[in-house]
């Protein structure tokens, strides 16, 4: 009777090892691993959205052969051709790794299909985009003035401070003068800010 008393304790003893060893082998067990999550942010546009017109106050015959003159900048309502507005618009969605990008303009000459006379525009906004343009290129704006970053969009609104700037003029005849301005967008970094 001892001896099968005895057998039993050793076999309670021994299942009540198996239990307290059965977590630490499940634990044994469990496997690691790692993954991983992707997706592709596409490339924007580098745009000119819009881009401004200019209406200068009248002057005269006399004037201009006397003396010339500095016309002040009026609003954007012209009678020679589109309105597009008072405001210079740039966006750039390309990303913060190709940020730079420079704004040039040039003013052809001013004509009424009779005479020509040629002028500057003393370009002046409210937003850094300034310069004076001329018959050729010149730099009126750029990322580091403007502050797009290659992720944003600026506008400059043009000011009363705007004028043309005419020579004293010799030969013209009266009637309503247009010029052509042509903005020239492009995606070289800026290296000097605006005049």
């Amino acid at each position: 009777m001892k001896i099968k008393t005895l057998a039993l304790s050793i076999a309670a003893l021994a299942g009540m090892s198996l239990l307290v060893n059965l977590p630490a082998q499940a634990a044994d067990d469990q496997l690691m691993g790692n993954s991983i999550g992707e997706f592709t942010v596409a490339k924007g546009e580098l745009t000119l959205d819009a881009v401004p017109t200019f209406a200068f106050e009248p002057t005269d015959v006399k004037q201009l052969v006397t003396n010339g003159a500095n016309l002040a900048y009026t609003n954007d309502t012209i009678t020679g051709g589109k309105t597009t507005g008072t405001a210079l618009t740039v966006s750039d969605y390309r990303g913060s790794d190709q940020a730079g990008w420079n704004l040039n303009a040039k003013l052809g000459d001013f004509s009424n299909k009779t005479s020509t006379i040629t002028g500057t525009v003393t370009y002046v906004t409210d937003n850094a985009a300034a310069g004076t343009i001329a018959a050729a290129d010149s730099t009126v704006w750029n990322n580091t003035d403007a502050k797009t970053g290659g992720v944003g969009t600026a506008t400059a609104g043009t000011t009363t401070s705007t004028k043309l700037v005419i020579p004293k003029t010799t030969g013209i005849s009266s009637g309503t003068y247009d010029a052509d301005l042509t903005w020239a967008l492009s995606s070289t970094a800026s290296d000097t800010t605006s005049d």
